[in-house]
């Protein structure tokens, strides 16, 4: 098993799921044991920022990468066990073991833990009631109001009793559907529009 602070995991060169490391465990809320063998796609169903399927059964990434190319980090939401979809910068390791039994890492770092440029919402084409720009879920209100309140990802997903990613995920649909670039921001903007 391979340690590092970011949430990473490896797969084969068929994208079966050959190692989870705790902070995936934690940030996307899938057990080892429920990893483990999955198909990466299947599991995590990456996206590209613009809602295009990315994670699939001929992933380019992973084509690039056992032909020893160079993979340049990307940008893609992926799926948490919450089923939303969270953003994620990631970048990709081969690691060989002779031919056969190559395995690519891939480390995923959060992108919606600081406040500029988090895109919060996949553009997929009309969106339904709830991505709306300027409309909020009763849990996004709740969380918007706990963040009025000085609380920060992790009191707040201890009081709505809900994972950090998942706090993590509504700010950044609150950021987006307030048209807004920061938590500061978003508690403004509810107050102006009566939501807190």
């Amino acid at each position: 098993m391979f340690s590092t602070g970011e949430p990473a995991y490896a797969v084969n060169r068929d994208g079966v799921i050959m190692a989870w490391n705790p902070a995936a465990e934690s940030t996307f809320g899938f057990s080892e044991s429920e990893a483990m063998g999955q198909h990466c796609w299947e599991l995590l169903a990456g996206q590209d920022l613009f809602g295009n399927q990315y994670c699939c059964e001929g992933c380019p990434l992973r084509e690039m990468a056992f032909r020893e190319k160079s993979v340049k980090s990307n940008e893609m939401f992926l799926k948490t066990a919450d089923n939303e979809m969270m953003r994620f910068s990631v970048c990709t390791l081969v690691l060989y073991d002779g031919p056969g039994n190559e395995l690519l890492v891939h480390m995923c770092r959060p992108q919606c833990e600081t406040d500029e440029g988090c895109v919060t919402t996949i553009c997929t084409g009309t969106p339904t009631a709830n991505h709306q720009r300027g409309t909020l879920t009763n849990r996004e209100k709740e969380v918007l109001t706990l963040l009025s309140q000085g609380r920060g990802t992790t009191e707040v997903a201890s009081d709505l009793c809900i994972s950090s990613a998942t706090v993590r995920n509504h700010v950044q649909h609150i950021l987006y559907k307030l048209h807004v670039h920061s938590r500061v921001a978003a508690v403004n903007q509810g107050q102006k529009l009566g939501l807190i």
